[in-house]
């Protein structure tokens, strides 16, 4: 789907597009429906074809996360909006040698290494986006 750069009070028709704009930014959501806040941002025409329009006079109400720490239009959230970890990133240092009752040796491979993981999923990516999907919670709610 081609994008088009929309400018503030312009407008732009769409058929069945996950589009919304909001002041000169296109922001793709999973579904289009008509936001209460603004009744004129979105109107139904003939059929199923809407129209979206811009305007500078709405102000926009972001609101910060307190799960993920991001920035997010309470209008937009949905049920898998936001992605973080439940628990921390931390790590810990493997054994520098196995019990000489077990039979270990003194050998043993990565032996004294720090193993960095997050502790809720295993992941040893400090930059992966989540193991849990859930909608955004405001420090406001």
């Amino acid at each position: 789907m081609a994008a088009q750069v929309l400018h503030s009070n312009s407008s732009i028709s769409i058929s069945n597009s996950p589009v919304l704009c909001r002041n000169t930014t296109i922001l793709r959501v999973p579904q289009l429906r008509r936001l209460p806040a603004c009744p004129n941002s979105v109107k139904q025409r003939a059929g199923r074809r809407l129209s979206v329009q811009c305007s500078e006079n709405r102000t926009q109400t972001l609101r910060t996360c307190k799960n993920c720490k991001s920035q997010f239009d309470p209008l937009l959230n949905h049920p898998r909006a936001c992605r973080y970890h439940t628990a921390h990133f931390g790590g810990e240092t493997k054994r520098k040698f196995e019990s000489v009752y077990t039979g270990g040796t003194m050998d043993t491979p990565d032996s004294g290494k720090v193993f960095q993981y997050w502790h809720c999923c295993g992941s040893e990516d400090p930059f992966d986006p989540g193991c849990t999907a859930a909608p955004h919670s405001s420090y406001d709610d």
